[in-house]
Protein backbone atom coordinates (compact mmCIF):
# COMPACT_ATOMS: atom_id res chain seq x y z
CA UNK A 1 0.00 0.00 0.00
CA UNK A 2 1.48 3.56 -0.93
CA UNK A 3 2.12 6.13 2.08
CA UNK A 4 -0.56 8.19 -0.21
CA UNK A 5 -3.27 5.15 0.05
CA UNK A 6 -2.19 4.74 4.13
CA UNK A 7 -2.73 8.36 4.89
CA UNK A 8 -5.60 8.63 3.40
CA UNK A 9 -7.35 5.76 5.10
CA UNK A 10 -5.90 7.49 8.81
CA UNK A 11 -7.69 10.37 7.96
CA UNK A 12 -10.64 8.62 7.25
CA UNK A 13 -11.14 7.47 10.43
CA UNK A 14 -11.29 10.45 12.03
CA UNK A 15 -14.82 11.50 13.08
CA UNK A 16 -16.78 14.67 12.78
CA UNK A 17 -16.48 15.47 16.42
CA UNK A 18 -12.66 15.31 16.32
CA UNK A 19 -12.24 18.43 14.67
CA UNK A 20 -9.91 20.78 16.14
CA UNK A 21 -10.77 24.28 16.83
CA UNK A 22 -8.69 25.30 13.93
CA UNK A 23 -10.49 23.45 11.38
CA UNK A 24 -13.90 24.65 12.95
CA UNK A 25 -12.58 28.29 12.44
CA UNK A 26 -11.53 27.74 9.02
CA UNK A 27 -15.15 26.19 7.84
CA UNK A 28 -15.93 29.77 7.00
CA UNK A 29 -14.28 33.40 6.86
CA UNK A 30 -16.82 36.11 6.02
CA UNK A 31 -18.64 35.15 3.30
CA UNK A 32 -15.86 33.16 1.64
CA UNK A 33 -15.87 29.10 1.74
CA UNK A 34 -13.23 27.52 3.15
CA UNK A 35 -11.84 24.00 3.73
CA UNK A 36 -13.22 22.06 6.72
CA UNK A 37 -9.25 21.44 7.64
CA UNK A 38 -5.78 22.69 6.88
CA UNK A 39 -2.75 24.99 7.50
CA UNK A 40 -3.81 27.98 9.55
CA UNK A 41 -1.08 30.64 10.94
CA UNK A 42 -2.14 29.06 14.53
CA UNK A 43 -1.38 25.13 13.31
CA UNK A 44 0.71 26.11 9.74
CA UNK A 45 1.44 21.92 10.20
CA UNK A 46 -2.37 20.70 9.66
CA UNK A 47 -1.72 19.77 5.74
CA UNK A 48 -4.03 17.64 4.59
CA UNK A 49 -2.63 14.11 2.57
CA UNK A 50 -3.10 14.11 -0.76
CA UNK A 51 -5.49 11.23 -2.48
CA UNK A 52 -3.34 10.52 -4.63
CA UNK A 53 -0.60 8.65 -6.02
CA UNK A 54 2.76 10.35 -7.74
CA UNK A 55 4.55 7.37 -8.59
CA UNK A 56 3.15 6.72 -11.91
CA UNK A 57 3.95 10.73 -12.84
CA UNK A 58 7.03 10.38 -13.07
CA UNK A 59 8.93 10.31 -16.52
CA UNK A 60 11.71 8.44 -17.70
CA UNK A 61 13.93 11.00 -19.06
CA UNK A 62 17.12 10.43 -17.97
CA UNK A 63 18.60 13.42 -17.82
CA UNK A 64 21.33 15.78 -19.97
CA UNK A 65 23.81 17.53 -18.83
CA UNK A 66 24.46 21.29 -20.25
CA UNK A 67 28.08 22.02 -20.08
CA UNK A 68 29.03 25.19 -20.78
CA UNK A 69 32.38 27.21 -20.75
CA UNK A 70 33.35 28.95 -18.12
CA UNK A 71 31.79 26.86 -14.90
CA UNK A 72 28.37 26.33 -16.01
CA UNK A 73 27.82 22.83 -15.22
CA UNK A 74 23.58 21.70 -15.48
CA UNK A 75 21.38 18.58 -15.65
CA UNK A 76 17.77 19.16 -17.69
CA UNK A 77 15.28 16.78 -17.08
CA UNK A 78 12.51 17.72 -19.71
CA UNK A 79 9.14 16.05 -18.63
CA UNK A 80 10.36 14.73 -15.05
CA UNK A 81 6.78 15.05 -14.12
CA UNK A 82 4.00 13.57 -16.77
CA UNK A 83 1.00 14.92 -17.36
CA UNK A 84 -2.17 14.23 -15.26
CA UNK A 85 0.17 13.37 -11.99
CA UNK A 86 2.03 17.11 -12.38
CA UNK A 87 -1.44 18.38 -12.61
CA UNK A 88 -2.77 16.53 -9.66
CA UNK A 89 0.30 17.86 -7.66
CA UNK A 90 0.13 21.77 -8.90
CA UNK A 91 -3.47 21.72 -7.36
CA UNK A 92 -2.70 19.82 -4.37
CA UNK A 93 0.30 22.12 -3.41
CA UNK A 94 -1.49 25.24 -4.15
CA UNK A 95 -4.40 24.30 -1.63
CA UNK A 96 -3.06 22.43 0.87
CA UNK A 97 0.24 24.08 1.58
CA UNK A 98 0.69 27.00 4.06
CA UNK A 99 2.00 29.95 1.19
CA UNK A 100 3.40 33.30 3.05
CA UNK A 101 4.08 36.75 1.75
CA UNK A 102 7.51 37.54 3.59
CA UNK A 103 8.73 40.96 4.17
CA UNK A 104 11.93 42.13 4.89
CA UNK A 105 13.40 45.76 5.78
CA UNK A 106 16.50 46.77 3.97
CA UNK A 107 18.17 50.60 3.60
CA UNK A 108 15.12 51.83 5.54
CA UNK A 109 12.56 50.50 3.36
CA UNK A 110 10.23 47.72 3.79
CA UNK A 111 10.32 45.43 0.50
CA UNK A 112 7.60 42.45 0.38
CA UNK A 113 8.95 39.47 -1.63
CA UNK A 114 7.54 39.56 -5.12
CA UNK A 115 5.89 35.63 -4.60
CA UNK A 116 3.98 33.16 -2.18
CA UNK A 117 7.03 31.02 -0.47
CA UNK A 118 7.16 27.93 2.48
CA UNK A 119 9.52 25.63 3.01
CA UNK A 120 10.31 22.60 5.18
CA UNK A 121 13.21 20.75 6.56
CA UNK A 122 16.59 21.03 8.65
CA UNK A 123 19.98 20.67 8.76
CA UNK A 124 21.40 17.31 9.99
CA UNK A 125 24.49 18.95 12.77
CA UNK A 126 21.83 17.78 15.55
CA UNK A 127 21.94 21.11 17.17
CA UNK A 128 19.79 21.51 20.43
CA UNK A 129 16.29 23.49 19.82
CA UNK A 130 18.42 26.31 21.55
CA UNK A 131 20.12 27.56 18.12
CA UNK A 132 17.38 28.13 16.33
CA UNK A 133 15.20 31.19 15.90
CA UNK A 134 12.12 28.71 14.45
CA UNK A 135 11.29 25.65 14.78
CA UNK A 136 11.69 23.47 12.03
CA UNK A 137 8.96 22.17 10.22
CA UNK A 138 8.73 18.26 9.05
CA UNK A 139 8.52 17.77 5.67
CA UNK A 140 5.02 16.71 4.11
CA UNK A 141 4.16 13.44 3.24
CA UNK A 142 3.67 14.34 -0.55
CA UNK A 143 7.32 16.27 -0.88
CA UNK A 144 8.94 13.74 0.73
CA UNK A 145 8.08 11.02 -1.22
CA UNK A 146 8.62 13.64 -4.48
CA UNK A 147 11.99 14.33 -2.46
CA UNK A 148 12.90 10.71 -2.55
CA UNK A 149 11.99 10.51 -6.25
CA UNK A 150 14.55 13.52 -6.85
CA UNK A 151 17.44 11.84 -4.91
CA UNK A 152 17.11 8.80 -6.97
CA UNK A 153 17.14 10.98 -9.92
CA UNK A 154 20.24 13.19 -9.12
CA UNK A 155 22.15 11.11 -7.15
CA UNK A 156 22.34 13.90 -4.71
CA UNK A 157 20.55 14.17 -1.06
CA UNK A 158 18.74 17.10 -0.01
CA UNK A 159 17.23 18.08 3.20
CA UNK A 160 15.40 21.60 2.75
CA UNK A 161 12.39 21.65 0.34
CA UNK A 162 11.59 25.43 -0.93
CA UNK A 163 8.54 25.84 -2.50
CA UNK A 164 7.96 29.19 -4.45
CA UNK A 165 4.23 30.29 -5.80
CA UNK A 166 4.48 32.90 -8.49
CA UNK A 167 0.66 33.97 -9.05
CA UNK A 168 1.34 35.68 -12.04
CA UNK A 169 3.27 36.76 -15.08
CA UNK A 170 4.32 40.06 -12.45
CA UNK A 171 5.85 37.73 -9.36
CA UNK A 172 9.61 36.77 -10.26
CA UNK A 173 12.66 36.61 -8.71
CA UNK A 174 15.70 38.94 -9.18
CA UNK A 175 19.38 38.24 -10.26
CA UNK A 176 21.10 36.21 -7.57
CA UNK A 177 22.77 32.83 -6.76
CA UNK A 178 22.47 30.49 -4.44
CA UNK A 179 25.86 30.53 -2.92
CA UNK A 180 25.85 31.11 0.47
CA UNK A 181 28.21 29.61 3.14
CA UNK A 182 25.75 27.58 4.50
CA UNK A 183 25.28 25.12 1.16
CA UNK A 184 28.98 24.44 1.05
CA UNK A 185 31.34 25.27 -1.83
CA UNK A 186 29.86 23.31 -4.75
CA UNK A 187 25.95 23.19 -3.99
CA UNK A 188 23.64 20.84 -5.90
CA UNK A 189 20.15 22.67 -6.46
CA UNK A 190 17.26 20.25 -8.28
CA UNK A 191 14.65 22.89 -9.30
CA UNK A 192 11.25 21.48 -10.53
CA UNK A 193 8.57 23.63 -12.38
CA UNK A 194 4.65 23.19 -11.74
CA UNK A 195 2.10 24.76 -13.98
CA UNK A 196 2.68 27.69 -16.38
CA UNK A 197 5.82 27.91 -18.57
CA UNK A 198 8.55 30.57 -17.49
CA UNK A 199 11.62 31.41 -18.75
CA UNK A 200 14.91 30.49 -16.61
CA UNK A 201 17.54 32.61 -17.27
CA UNK A 202 21.48 32.41 -16.25
CA UNK A 203 24.31 35.21 -16.81
CA UNK A 204 27.91 34.54 -16.05
CA UNK A 205 28.62 36.87 -12.16
CA UNK A 206 32.33 38.47 -14.22
CA UNK A 207 33.30 37.28 -17.20
CA UNK A 208 31.57 39.40 -20.20
CA UNK A 209 33.06 37.34 -23.10
CA UNK A 210 30.55 34.42 -21.77
CA UNK A 211 26.91 34.61 -23.33
CA UNK A 212 23.70 34.60 -21.26
CA UNK A 213 21.95 31.68 -21.22
CA UNK A 214 17.42 31.28 -21.10
CA UNK A 215 15.79 28.39 -21.53
CA UNK A 216 11.63 27.90 -20.84
CA UNK A 217 11.02 25.52 -18.42
CA UNK A 218 7.46 24.05 -19.08
CA UNK A 219 5.38 22.44 -16.21
CA UNK A 220 7.18 19.20 -15.00
CA UNK A 221 10.39 19.99 -16.41
CA UNK A 222 13.13 20.12 -13.91
CA UNK A 223 16.93 21.83 -13.89
CA UNK A 224 19.94 20.74 -11.29
CA UNK A 225 22.37 22.77 -10.90
CA UNK A 226 25.70 21.95 -9.64
CA UNK A 227 29.43 21.88 -9.40
CA UNK A 228 30.69 25.73 -10.10
CA UNK A 229 27.35 26.96 -11.36
CA UNK A 230 26.52 28.86 -8.42
CA UNK A 231 29.56 30.62 -7.64
CA UNK A 232 30.00 31.39 -11.17
CA UNK A 233 26.64 32.06 -12.26
CA UNK A 234 23.66 34.19 -11.90
CA UNK A 235 20.08 33.72 -12.19
CA UNK A 236 16.72 34.91 -12.50
CA UNK A 237 12.75 33.93 -13.60
CA UNK A 238 11.93 37.51 -15.29
CA UNK A 239 8.41 38.71 -15.10
CA UNK A 240 6.46 37.20 -18.09
CA UNK A 241 2.97 39.03 -19.38
CA UNK A 242 -0.02 37.00 -19.16
CA UNK A 243 1.76 34.07 -17.02
CA UNK A 244 -0.44 31.67 -15.29
CA UNK A 245 0.51 30.80 -12.07
CA UNK A 246 3.86 28.85 -11.45
CA UNK A 247 5.13 26.44 -8.34
CA UNK A 248 8.82 25.69 -8.15
CA UNK A 249 10.05 23.44 -5.90
CA UNK A 250 13.48 23.59 -5.11
CA UNK A 251 15.69 20.64 -3.07
CA UNK A 252 18.60 21.78 -1.46
CA UNK A 253 20.93 20.88 1.41
CA UNK A 254 21.58 22.82 4.28
CA UNK A 255 25.27 22.61 5.95
CA UNK A 256 24.58 23.73 9.21
CA UNK A 257 22.06 26.00 11.77
CA UNK A 258 23.12 29.56 9.43
CA UNK A 259 21.60 27.98 6.42
CA UNK A 260 18.14 26.35 8.87
CA UNK A 261 17.71 29.94 10.54
CA UNK A 262 17.71 31.84 6.91
CA UNK A 263 15.59 29.43 5.28
CA UNK A 264 12.73 29.96 7.66
CA UNK A 265 13.39 33.56 8.43
CA UNK A 266 13.44 34.44 4.92
CA UNK A 267 10.60 32.12 2.93
CA UNK A 268 7.85 31.50 6.85
CA UNK A 269 8.89 35.32 8.40
CA UNK A 270 6.51 36.41 10.85
CA UNK A 271 3.32 36.66 8.95
CA UNK A 272 0.11 35.28 8.67
CA UNK A 273 -0.65 32.10 6.26
CA UNK A 274 -2.50 32.09 3.34
CA UNK A 275 -4.50 29.63 1.39
CA UNK A 276 -5.66 29.46 -2.09
CA UNK A 277 -8.73 29.37 -2.70
CA UNK A 278 -11.67 31.03 -5.52
CA UNK A 279 -9.07 32.29 -7.38
CA UNK A 280 -7.32 34.26 -4.73
CA UNK A 281 -5.07 33.85 -1.24
CA UNK A 282 -6.92 34.51 1.38
CA UNK A 283 -5.31 35.20 5.26
CA UNK A 284 -5.84 32.22 7.51
CA UNK A 285 -6.62 33.32 11.73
Amino acid sequence: MSTFTQAKLQLGKRKRDDETPDERATKTRGDKALPDSGPTTANPLCINAPTFPIDSAFGSDPGGAILKEPDLDLLFFKQFLKAPGRKALFDYMLAELPWYRVSKKTRGMTIRTPRWTCVWGCDDTGAPPAAYKKKSRPIPVALQELKQHVEERTGATYNFILCNYYENGKDSISWHSDDESFLGPLPTIASLTLGSSRDFAMKHKTDKSAKPEKWTLDSGDMVMMRGTTQSKWLHSIPKRANAGGRINITFRKAMNVAGTNNYYRYNVGDGPVHRWRNGEMIEMP
